[in-house]
């Protein structure tokens, strides 16, 4: 069984995407919808809560395994085609058991993915920061 990590990467990498989804089609979705303008009226960077956004499509990654974790649906039942609506569950445990060596090659994937989304987040609040101290520096 691939390691959680994998698990929520795949979902944090899914949370990623639609962050920057909306972030490149912001100005179209403020003219055309008015969720955007709410959001907009809430609070104008909005933006930086993004990572909101990662961790819980992280979470909902995890939804199979917190189930059998739980006792709450026994493994059988996690492995079951309709928990593939969690970011592939199940297909990546059958994948997982017909071959071992994927199992290695699914955490090294996680790790990856994890790995870039913590850098990626980092920069993108140190480009945050530069923007803002340089805005303060030519109002000075």
């Amino acid at each position: 069984m691939p390691n959680k990590h994998f698990y929520f990467a795949m979902g944090a990498t899914t949370g990623i995407a639609i962050s920057w989804m909306v972030r490149k089609s912001r100005f179209w979705l403020l003219k055309n919808t008015r969720w955007m303008n709410k959001l907009y009226q809430w609070n104008r960077d909005w933006f930086l809560y993004f990572p909101v956004i990662v961790l819980f499509f992280g979470l909902i990654a995890w939804i199979p395994d917190i189930f059998h974790a739980l006792d709450i649906f026994p493994k059988k039942t996690t492995r079951g085609d309709f928990f593939n609506i969690f970011f592939f569950h199940s297909y990546f445990e059958k994948i997982e058991d017909q071959n071992p060596v994927f199992n290695q090659l699914m955490n090294w994937i996680g790790e990856f993915l994890l790995f870039s989304i913590a850098v990626g987040v980092l920069l993108f609040y140190v480009k945050i920061l530069k923007k803002i101290k340089n805005t303060k520096n030519q109002n000075q």
